[in-house]
């Protein structure tokens, strides 16, 4: 592609474009890099490189001191254009597909991975990974950079999906990584505090949120009306004559249902719908998971699915890695690993192991470093209020101490004192087993998927999933 023609100016020389790149480390000979200011590095301290490496070109955000042999194009509104200028680049990736955008402080990833489950030819990106469900490829983000989820929504196309579910964060819709994709429906879960660190208060937060239901390209929202901004939401979108799918536990909702029984393997229950009713038996724990699903059915049904076909689906509905993940083995207690690192998931994980299981409850968690701090203290009191017994460990520490971490959480408890401190997180895990009973159960809160741990700018290969199938003796 020509580059006047990619950067849609006249002023620019119409030289030959072979790729496009915003990493310096990753660009090849006849690229485009595109210099940007980060909140950690400048792209700009970069530009030599990106030429050392073949850079046919550099567009920047500011003007660059030296002499090139290569244009260097200035615009200093780069980052606002770059989701355009990518998605030109990938010939629009985003207008074949049914783009799906779920946002929300908790229940992206579930609701994401349900919709791709349920609609045929249906590909996810989000925090476990992106491409076909069963078949995930590493992400690094939620929501990756503009060129990464052109990139990637153009990789779907040519993988012969019809459709996108795409977990859409706050930051990405504040740093305009998805400005210039099509969404067609817009999903809101649910809104409490996280990322404060970054957006400064919940009202500024949800901002951010309300920027996905802003898209033009918009014909229709799947929004949770038990959700005091959801209801907000729709009555603002009914005002746009947007079509707007509710669902909750209220009679009013589009979608709603009532639960019958919580049992050790799931829900069941029964879906009430403007489109019909039926019965469902969800391999899942927890209201709030009946809730991630409602989400995902309301969007099928508004694609035009038959409830029964999807209901069909639900009762082979995939496991989602890292979410509520359990494992049981005879003679031993049961562990659940779960991503839950804001006050609300991890009241709600541990209300779900209370509602579906007996037994004690011994919950293991700790904080992430680098982030909002005021969370902490919180995470302690709602750990101290349902919880048993807790052991405060290391969760992705980064360059913060573990010790003032967790001395920020102990606060929470209060006069709770059923809790002990052991920084290292398998000695952590290890200790919790060892504590608990046949009929115990452990939650393990916080990483979920990840297989890494991020200490002092490190990270170290550790997985909760595969440390607690070792100590079970689940592996072969």
């Amino acid at each position: 592609m020509r580059l006047d023609e990619l950067l849609d100016r006249t002023d620019v020389d119409p030289i030959k474009v072979d790729g496009i790149c915003i990493d310096s480390r990753a660009v090849t000979p006849g690229d485009l890099f595109f210099a940007l200011q980060g909140r950690k590095f400048d792209g700009h301290d970069f530009v030599d490189e990106a030429l050392r490496r073949g850079a046919a070109a550099v567009c920047a955000e500011r003007q660059i001191a030296g002499s090139f042999d290569v244009p260097i194009v200035v615009d200093p509104n780069l980052a606002v254009q770059l989701s355009a200028i990518a998605g030109r680049f990938c010939n629009e990736p985003s207008e074949s597909l049914f783009c799906i955008g779920v946002t929300g402080t908790n229940g992206k990833t579930s609701i994401a991975h349900h919709c791709a489950a349920l609609m045929e030819r249906t590909g996810f990106m989000g925090t476990i990974g992106w491409g076909v469900i069963g078949n995930l490829r590493p992400s690094h983000l939620t929501t990756e950079n503009a060129v990464t989820v052109q990139q990637r929504l153009r990789c779907l196309c040519s993988m012969k999906q019809r459709s996108v579910a795409m977990e859409v964060s706050s930051h990405a819709l504040e740093q305009n990584r998805v400005a210039d994709v099509s969404f067609d429906v817009a999903v809101f879960s649910n809104l409490s505090r996280d990322h404060i660190d970054y957006h400064g208060g919940m009202d500024e937060y949800a901002v951010a949120k309300r920027k996905l239901f802003e898209f033009g390209s918009l014909t229709a929202a799947v929004i949770n009306t038990d959700e005091p901004f959801g209801r907000e939401l729709v009555s603002q979108l009914r005002a746009r004559d947007l079509t707007c799918v509710t669902y909750g536990t209220t009679k009013e909702a589009d979608v709603s249902w009532v639960v019958d029984k919580y049992t050790r393997d799931g829900v069941v229950g029964k879906w009430h719908t403007k489109w019909g009713e039926s019965d469902f038996d969800l391999p899942l724990f927890g209201d709030f998971s009946v809730a991630n699903v409602a989400a995902a059915v309301g969007v099928a049904l508004h694609r035009g699915y038959a409830l029964s076909e999807i209901t069909a689906l639900l009762q082979r509905l995939p496991y989602i890695p890292g979410r509520m993940e359990t494992y049981r083995i005879y003679g031993k207690p049961a562990v659940v690993v779960d991503y839950a690192h804001t006050p609300e998931a991890l009241r709600l994980a541990l209300s779900a192991i209370r509602t579906h299981m007996g037994g004690r409850l011994i919950c293991v968690f700790g904080c992430g470093g680098d982030r909002d701090q005021g969370k902490r203290s919180m995470m302690g009191a709602v750990v101290a209020g349902q919880a048993d017994m807790a052991i405060v460990t290391a969760d992705n520490p980064r360059s913060e101490k573990v010790d003032f971490i967790n001395k920020q959480i102990v606060d929470g408890f209060g006069n709770w004192n059923a809790y002990r401190l052991i920084p290292d997180r398998a000695t952590a895990v290890r200790e919790a087993l060892r504590a608990a009973s046949s009929d115990d159960v452990v939650l393990i809160a916080g990483k979920g998927h990840e297989n890494t741990q991020e200490i002092k700018g490190e990270k170290n290969v550790f997985d909760d999933r595969d440390f607690v199938k070792n100590l079970l003796g689940l592996t072969d």
